[in-house]
């Protein structure tokens, strides 16, 4: 077999790629049991590493996971993995399973894996000229968990690419959630709105730009999100590990405001790129 060069954890041994594995009764398999995270670097280090670890293993505790491994532990691991596999600029993956189960339904023991991948960011394009979204009626099973069940976005992603769009928009009565990949936000009357924690995933990225919004002095408010709003609000954009600040023209055959980026949103992408060069001078 051809190696790869690739390295990765797999519970307590880091292995090169193609002795990694797992038994054929893990209930991630047959049963789609199990949580993830994923975060990039920059400048070569974990970019809001602790704010990422936070969430994996709050993910792993609801559905009744427990990651054994301390922070401190996976931290040493993560940055020997980013090491060895040589990748500066990098995603890196960690999956919690739901374990070997002997009658396939019952939880066991989970199994740890990390991944270091290659990661790009998208084109400036994206960015400049915003993107498209289509929505669908859906509510994801645990809203707060991450879970690896992306079977409904998976189903759909023929029609996303069909539509040139990027992300499909969740609704569920009446109201905008989240993306399959991303969360979302609207700017109407130079406030900026997002569906509450509970109701979606607590995206990392997700809380920091609210953050940055309350220091540069732009409103924000934590609510549901009614449809309609997309009928009058000025901006909308997106937020995501790889997606940042991701403005949005257009949903489905609406579009969004001028059908431009919009100056709040490209007030907060500034912010957040700035946030990253930060983080890359700290390494250097």
């Amino acid at each position: 077999m051809k190696q790869s060069g690739q390295f990765y954890f797999v519970n307590n041994q880091i292995l090169p790629a193609e002795e990694a594995s797992l038994l054929l009764n893990d209930l991630q398999l047959f049963r789609g049991y199990g949580v993830f995270d994923y975060f990039r670097t920059h400048g070569g280090s974990p970019f809001l590493m602790d704010s990422y670890l936070q969430r994996f293993r709050l993910s792993g505790s609801r559905i009744g996971l427990s990651l054994e491994l301390s922070d401190e532990t996976l931290k040493s691991v993560i940055n020997e993995l980013i090491v060895i596999n040589g990748r500066r600029e990098s995603g890196v993956r960690l999956l919690l399973t739901g374990g070997y189960s002997e009658n396939i339904f019952t939880p066991g023991p989970p199994n740890l894996i990390i991944r270091i991948e290659k990661s790009v960011l998208p084109e400036e394009a994206f960015y400049s000229e915003g993107i498209k979204l289509i929505s669908t009626e859906y509510l994801r099973d645990l809203p707060s968990v991450k879970t690896t069940n992306y079977f409904h976005a998976i189903s759909l992603w023929p029609q996303v690419e069909a539509a040139g769009a990027t992300e499909l928009l969740y609704t569920w009565n009446g109201n905008v959630l989240e993306c399959s990949r991303s969360n979302f936000f609207v700017v109407d009357n130079g406030v900026l709105i997002t569906a509450p924690a509970g109701q979606v995933l607590s995206g990392i990225t997700r809380a920091r730009v609210l953050e940055i919004s309350r220091e540069l002095g732009i409103p924000v408010e934590e609510r549901p999100v009614p449809l309609n709003i997309l009928n009058t609000c000025q901006e909308a954009f997106i937020t995501g590990t790889t997606k940042r600040v991701m403005p949005v023209v257009k949903v489905d055959d609406q579009h969004i405001g001028n059908g431009k980026p919009g100056p709040v949103t490209l007030q907060l992408l500034n912010a957040w790129k700035k946030l990253e060069q930060e983080n890359a001078v700290l390494q250097v």
